[in-house]
């Protein structure tokens, strides 16, 4: 990359959740000279004018979408775009979002961009939730070399979800990013964020509930079914807190890759909660990501 002083950055997805905070996080920094916003065209993003900022209208889904001339001159690319963000992604949307990286990536590499960070997800992992592959894990044992398991199960309230569709999706990009970077001697390096939960606005875990939905207050510890506390257990463990989603981005942007034993690694992206299964090792001695928050430390007890 460039000099830290004049990186230029873009973030596909700039409309949502990880997008929107992404952009506020680069924007107040003093190195990231430029952003790039791409925005799906039904969901525009919602940010502030900023001289450093520009918003850009892009159908991924189209290879040869105008949207290709603004990569000139990125250093790095911040993905988070998808046709469906969402684990109830069906086939059409989760094939869409996979064209979408694949577009993406051929554009970085076509253009000498020197990092992509793709925004994956927990649910490449979601099989260790239950069965034996649960049984067998310790806390801090789910690492991020360990075999992926995609798809999560589990009882909304209404009914059962799968999210194996959206999963594979996500380990496709994973793979495809691996395969580019692997591909471009050493030109290119690659990072998949393996991202927990991370909710929109303030974040506040105590909304985080068992059955996979946003509750308000202790409302959020009300059970629906037989497995609502396995289920509870597992989607708070992979909290992601603003600040230290924050510090994952950057530290991704910023780490060197001289280090790493292949030009693309995967990092679990959750926060420091108390006795979570989810390995933080890989973050920490490959980006310098070290976590602070605990959301054991800020839940209300139930009552």
């Amino acid at each position: 990359m460039r000099n830290e002083q004049e990186r230029v950055v873009l973030v596909s997805g700039a409309g949502g959740n990880l997008g929107a905070k992404a952009i506020e996080a680069l924007l107040a920094t003093e190195w990231c000279s430029r952003v790039i916003g791409f925005y799906w065209p039904e969901l525009p993003p919602d940010l502030p004018a900023h001289p450093r900022l520009q918003a850009v209208l892009a159908d991924l889904t189209r290879a040869d979408g105008s949207w290709r001339q603004h990569m000139q001159g990125v250093d790095c690319v911040l993905h988070f775009a998808a046709v469906n963000p969402y684990p109830d992604a069906s086939w059409q949307d989760a094939t869409a979002s996979f064209d979408i990286t694949v577009n993406l990536g051929l554009c970085a590499a076509a253009n000498g961009v020197s990092r992509v960070i793709f925004g994956s997800s927990n649910h490449v992992m979601g099989g260790y939730k239950d069965g034996d592959l649960a049984a067998a894990l310790t806390p801090g044992g789910l690492r991020d070399d360990l075999p992926p398991a995609p798809g999560t199960h589990w009882h909304d309230g209404q009914r059962l979800v799968d999210s194996t569709i959206y999963a594979t999706s996500k380990l496709m990009g994973e793979r495809f990013l691996a395969s580019l970077a692997a591909g471009s001697d050493g030109r290119m390096s690659t990072i998949s964020l393996r991202i927990g939960w991370i909710l929109p606005g303030e974040n506040d875990p105590n909304h985080i509930t068992a059955t996979g939905s946003h509750g308000s207050g202790t409302t959020a510890h009300a059970h629906a079914g037989p497995d609502d506390a396995r289920n509870q257990r597992w989607f708070r463990g992979m909290w992601l807190s603003n600040a230290d989603f924050r510090q994952l981005i950057l530290a991704a942007i910023s780490a060197g890759a001289d280090r790493w034993p292949q030009a693309s690694i995967v990092v679990n992206g959750v926060s420091a909660n108390e006795g979570m299964d989810w390995s933080l090792a890989r973050g920490a001695e490959s980006i310098g990501y070290h976590p602070q928050d605990d959301l054991f430390a800020r839940i209300l007890p139930a009552g």
